[in-house]
C-alpha cells in the first residue's frame, strides 16, 4: 500500500520479500535471500512491519538507509525492551516485571498483581501470540513449561481501547484523528471514529519526538476514567489506520513515504466519521460487501483463521451511521461469531 499510495511521488521502489506478491507488478522485487542487492540498489530502506529481515534493516542502518532507525525495532523485537522505554522515560505505561520461565511469571502474577495479570513472551507474540491472562488463582497451570523471558504486565480494567496515527517529518508532527478499536484475543476486529481525545495525541507526539521518530507510527493505548496508558507502539503504518485509504487527505501510507524521504507531510484532514473491518480468515468475501464499503483485498495465496486477509473501510454522516454499517459488515463476515479467535 506503501507503492500503491505513493505513486504519483516520481519515486521508484524496490521490494525485499515474496515474489510472489503483486506489488511486484509496480516494483522491483527481490528475494530475501538477496537482501545485500537491495541494500545496494535503494537509497532508502524502510519497513512495513517489525518482524521483517533483520539482517537487511542492520546493514540499511550502517549504511545511513533505514528510517526509521533501527532503535525502533530494536525496541519491539523484544517487549520488554519497549515497556522499559515507556517507563524509564516517563510514559503511561501500566506496571510490569520481566521474569525468567513460566513457574516465575506466576509467582510475579501472585505477587505482584494478585492474579490479575497478563503474561507475554518478550520475544514475538504479534496479533496476541503468547499472551496469556491470568485472572484468579486457577489460570495458568500449563504456563509453568514455559521457558525462556516473559513480561508480567497489570492487568488493566481499562472502559475501551483506542489508538492514534501521526506521521512525523522534517517540519513536524501531523496527527489523524483518534479511533475506538475492537479487539478479541489481542488481534483489531475494527475500528471507528472520530471519537473523544482523551490525551492520546499529545502522549502519541510526545513519544515519536522522544524517540526523534521519522514516518508514520501506530500508538495504542487502553483508556479508562478520564486517563489513558499507552499499550504498545509500532513504529510504522498502523492497521487501526487503514480508514485513512479512503477518508483522509492523505493516506498513512503516502505520509510514511513524504517523512522518511524529507518531504512535506500531507494533510491528515479527515472525514468526521469514518470505520475499519479487518478480513479475517476468510478465502473468498461476498460481493455484497461492496454495498457496505470500500472493499481491499491483499491477494494473499493462503489464509488461516486469524490470518488478515483483507479490511472493509466504511463512512457514514454520524458514529451511530458508521457502528450500523459495522454491524452488517460483521454479520456478513462472521454472522457475528468469532468463536474461530
Amino acid at each position: 500500500m506503501m507503492v500503491l499510495e505513493s505513486s504519483g511521488l516520481g519515486i521508484k521502489f524496490n521490494v525485499l520479500g515474496n515474489r510472489g506478491d503483486r506489488v511486484c507488478n509496480f516494483a522491483r522485487c527481490y528475494d530475501n535471500s538477496h537482501y545485500r542487492k537491495f541494500v545496494d540498489d535503494s537509497t532508502l530502506v524502510t519497513y512495513e512491519f517489525e518482524q521483517g529481515n533483520e539482517d537487511a534493516m542492520l546493514l540499511a542502518q550502517d549504511e545511513g538507509k533505514l528510517v526509521p532507525e533501527y532503535e525502533n525495532v530494536w525496541m519491539k523485537i523484544e517487549r520488554d525492551r519497549e515497556k522499559e522505554y515507556l517507563r524509564s522515560h516517563g510514559f503511561p505505561v501500566a506496571r510490569f516485571v520481566v521474569v525468567d520461565g513460566g513457574e516465575e511469571a506466576l509467582r510475579a502474577a501472585r505477587d505482584e498483581f494478585n492474579w490479575k495479570a497478563v503474561i507475554k513472551r518478550a520475544r514475538g507474540g504479534y496479533d496476541g501470540k503468547g499472551q496469556f491472562y491470568i485472572l484468579s488463582e486457577k489460570h495458568g497451570e500449563d504456563l509453568k513449561k514455559i521457558e525462556g523471558k516473559l513480561v508480567v504486565e497489570e492487568f488493566i480494567d481499562f472502559d475501551y481501547e483506542s489508538s492514534i496515527i501521526l506521521s512525523r517529518g522534517k517540519e513536524g508532527i501531523s496527527c489523524y484523528p483518534v479511533s475506538f478499536n475492537f479487539n478479541r484475543e489481542g488481534i483489531l476486529i475494527y475500528n471507528y471514529g472520530k471519537i473523544k481525545d482523551s490525551g492520546e495525541r499529545e502522549v502519541a507526539s510526545s513519544l515519536s519526538s522522544s524517540l526523534d521518530y521519522q514516518g508514520t507510527m501506530g500508538v495504542e493505548f487502553f483508556v479508562g476514567e478520564g486517563r489513558v496508558i499507552i499499550n504498545e507502539f509500532s513504529p510504522r503504518v498502523h492497521n487501526s489506520g487503514h480508514y485513512t485509504l479512503n477518508f483522509s487527505a492523505t493516506s498513512q501510507f503516502e505520509n510514511h513515504i513524504r517523512a522518511i524521504s524529507s518531504l512535506p507531510l500531507g494533510s491528515t484532514e479527515t472525514m468526521p466519521y469514518f470505520g475499519m473491518v479487518n478480513i479475517l480468515g476468510k478465502s473468498k468475501v461476498n460481493s455484497s460487501l461492496l454495498k457496505e464499503g470500500n472493499v481491499f483485498l491483499y491477494g494473499k495465496e493462503s489464509t488461516s483463521p486469524r490470518r488478515k486477509v483483507g479490511h472493509v473501510n466504511v463512512s457514514g454522516n454520524s458514529v451511530e451511521d458508521v457502528k450500523k454499517r459495522i454491524e452488517r459488515i460483521m454479520e456478513q463476515l462472521y454472522s457475528n461469531d468469532l468463536s474461530f479467535l
